[in-house]
């Protein structure tokens, strides 16, 4: 019973740790990067990368210059991107932009090509795959695919169809390698298969990664494979010849997980960890597999070979702090191998620098330490700009006013900080003589729009009207001495709208720039007071837009912020497609309540007005109740023909109404078979005795 409780513990032990293991890896999942460097698609090598950046509702894909840290494009879609590749239009003889090709495998099981230049998808390759497409790579004008059950798919990129499918069965698929033939391709889940293409064999197999393979490359010539899993601290190089032995040829250590690894021609590796270190191997992937350390001039303890070199970037203000690098990949321009590209920053504005690692015997520099300084603030200033901002600052026109009759803003500035100055002289001699300074006279105005008072209406409408004026100079003064008190008391008039105009307005435009950082670095800090420094943002952004094309170096000044709240956007894109649609609702409701009180109102009039009879049917009275005083109908016609004659005449009538009716008798004992005679001689027979009830009832009266 003991062995049997011990055992139970030590399996449930084991799911934790499995259970574990796998939350470990989604984690190092979710944090990598989907991102691929053009790597010669285009004429200048690695001269953009493709970044997909994550979002609520999906994921967008940014082309980013690599020279300058600029965007150039950008395709925001609903689907998930698994995967990017860079590649060409097949047939296309130069090099030029207008023909790269970036492949974009979505979760759904399509792949998209988005063209960089035209900023659009122009074609989808559906129909081919179920699960998600991981890994994607262009080779000899096609495009091979792979999705996460081990299926590779082929495609012909000029017609849109699957040229061939090669099922692996490989589960859990991550990584697809692609021989320069495109006869062979190399698949990674936990394990590395080579696969012939046109025979759809598997050539040979390498166990040995615990956790899924998300890098692949080849190196020596494609004569060996380079590869490294998640969570795992070493990179593996495996032996690729068709005598190759199942196990790796050299196993390089790192101090933590490896989040990317590249190779250079001439075998020396890359790898960055996930503590934002760069380790760097000397052709190491060429060398032969060796126990004599001396062979391969790296140095080898039980885990593995440890890094020839060591790159850490740090932060000036804080030595002890560091700064992570994210990628790193050797140079393809020129035939060396010295420089390294590093990427660090972050996804919404990525840092690109260049660094030599070889020193100057040839080998790579055991410890490199940089100073850099930190990306704290994306917003940025004309004392704190990188190489590539510079680059790009040098590449803009200079915008010149030789010969422009205008009025100088530099000449407006300076006489305005001279009557600033004035100012600040004469409310030092005002408040030595006890009369208090302009900023207390604002504070007792109570410039908040939530201060009014009903009962001092008037008196405070007049000071408030007053300050509409004076804020102009408090507004100048408080940029000119660097007072954050006195801006504070400017900027809190943001619920009133019309003195917000008027303030920016009479604002010099000298100071329009300097108030625009002011704004930004208090919009960055505090993105709390979004509410009350936007309506300054925006109204300045707007009345002063001529006076800001003007200035040469606006561009990277406003790009912190516009990508500040496109970072804010797109967190809240769900939020707003809510918004729309409950106003849409809102609509909807709003017009139906209007046409019932339409309704109700209506029905109320009709039911006020007076009712109008269509038709009015009077009976006449009875002969008993008939009184002296009331006055006999008008007599009819036949009556008054019958009064002229005797007392006989009125037998003679009788006979005529009898045979009369014995004729009508007759008619209708001869028309039976006809319903419609039959109907119009009982409505005879009807009136005919209704008119001898009505002869007696005269002779009565008579």
């Amino acid at each position: 019973m003991v062995k049997k409780t011990v055992h139970r513990r030590k399996s449930q032990g084991a799911h934790g740790s499995k259970k574990a293991t796998k939350t470990s890896i989604a984690a190092a999942e979710a944090e990598r990067w989907t991102c691929a460097f053009d790597g010669g698609a285009t004429s200048d090598a690695d001269s953009s990368l493709a970044l997909v950046r994550s979002g609520i509702n999906g994921h967008r894909l940014r082309i980013i210059d690599v020279h300058t840290g600029t965007q150039r494009s950008e395709h925001a879609g609903t689907a998930k991107i698994c995967s990017v590749a860079w590649g060409r239009q097949p047939g296309a003889a130069d090099k030029g932009s207008a023909h790269v090709l970036v492949a974009m495998g979505l979760q759904s099981g399509n792949v998209q090509l988005y063209s960089p230049a035209r900023n659009a998808v122009v074609k989808t390759l559906e129909g081919a795959h179920v699960d998600a497409v991981v890994a994607a790579e262009f080779r000899g004008g096609a495009l091979f695919s792979l999705d996460s059950s081990g299926v590779v798919v082929q495609w012909d990129v000029a017609s849109g169809s699957a040229h061939c499918q090669l099922k692996t069965g490989l589960t859990g698929a991550r990584a697809l390698l692609v021989a320069a033939d495109a006869q062979r391709v190399a698949v990674a889940s936990h394990r590395i298969e080579l696969w012939d293409v046109s025979r759809a064999e598997r050539l040979h197999s390498w166990p040995g990664h615990t956790a899924p393979v998300h890098t692949l490359l080849w190196a020596a010539d494609e004569a060996a494979l380079v590869s490294a899993a998640d969570t795992d601290r070493h990179v593996h190089v495996w032996d690729a010849t068709p005598d190759a032995e199942a196990r790796p040829r050299a196993v390089l250590a790192t101090d933590s997980p490896v989040s990317s690894v590249d190779v250079a021609a001439s075998g020396s590796v890359l790898a960055v960890g996930e503590d934002g270190v760069l380790y760097a191997w000397h052709q190491i992937a060429v060398a032969q597999r060796s126990t004599d350390s001396t062979a391969t001039g790296a140095r080898r303890n039980a885990i593995g070979y440890t890094a020839d070199g060591v790159v850490r970037v740090v932060s000036t203000a804080t030595p002890t702090q560091p700064l992570p690098i994210l990628r790193a990949r050797f140079s393809r321009v020129g035939s060396g191998e010295d420089s390294v590209l590093i990427v660090r920053g972050g996804a919404v504005k990525p840092l690109f620098e260049t660094l030599s690692l070889a020193g100057p015997d040839g080998q790579f520099e055991r410890e490199l330490v940089l100073n850099r300084e930190p990306q704290g603030n994306l917003l940025l200033t004309s004392s704190r700009q990188t190489d590539a901002e510079q680059q790009l600052a040098a590449q803009l026109q200079v915008y010149s006013e030789k010969g422009a009759s205008v009025t100088d803003p530099v000449a407006e500035g300076v006489r305005a900080s001279h009557r600033a100055g004035d100012d600040d002289a004469d409310e030092s001699a005002r408040a030595a003589q006890g009369v208090p300074t302009l900023a207390d006279r604002i504070k007792q105005l109570s410039v908040g729009a939530d201060t009014a008072d009903p009962a001092n209406g008037a008196a405070l409408a007049a000071g408030l009207r007053l300050t509409a004026g004076t804020l102009v100079r408090v507004l100048v003064q408080s940029l000119h001495t660097a007072d954050p008190e006195m801006l504070e008391t400017v900027l809190s008039n943001a619920a009133r709208p019309n003195i917000v105009r008027d303030t920016v307005l009479g604002l010099p435009t000298a100071y329009v720039l300097p108030f625009l950082q002011q704004l930004f670095e208090r919009f960055h800090a505090t993105p709390a007071r979004a509410t009350q420094l936007l309506p300054w943002i925006r109204c300045t952004l707007a009345l002063h837009a001529a006076y800001l094309t003007s200035i040469p170096s606006l561009v990277p000044q406003l790009a912190g912020f516009y990508q500040g709240i496109e970072a804010r956007l797109e967190t809240h894109g769900r939020l707003l497609r809510l918004s729309g649609r409950l106003e849409l609702a809102n609509t909807q409701i709003r017009a139906r309540c209007l046409y019932e009180k339409d309704h109700e109102r209506q029905a109320r009039a009709a039911m006020s007005l007076p009712m109008k009879p269509a038709a009015v049917y009077r009976e006449a009275d009875d002969s008993d109740d008939a009184g002296p005083a009331d006055t006999e109908p008008p007599t009819p016609v036949w009556q008054a023909e019958e009064s002229t004659d005797d007392e006989g005449g009125s037998g003679n009538d009788d006979d005529q109404w009898k045979e009369g009716s014995g004729d009508e008798e007759m008619g209708s004992s001869d028309s039976d078979s006809d319903s419609e005679n039959e109907s119009d001689s009982a409505s005879d027979s009807g009136s005919d005795s209704g008119s001898e009830s009505d002869d007696s009832d005269i002779n009565g009266l008579e």
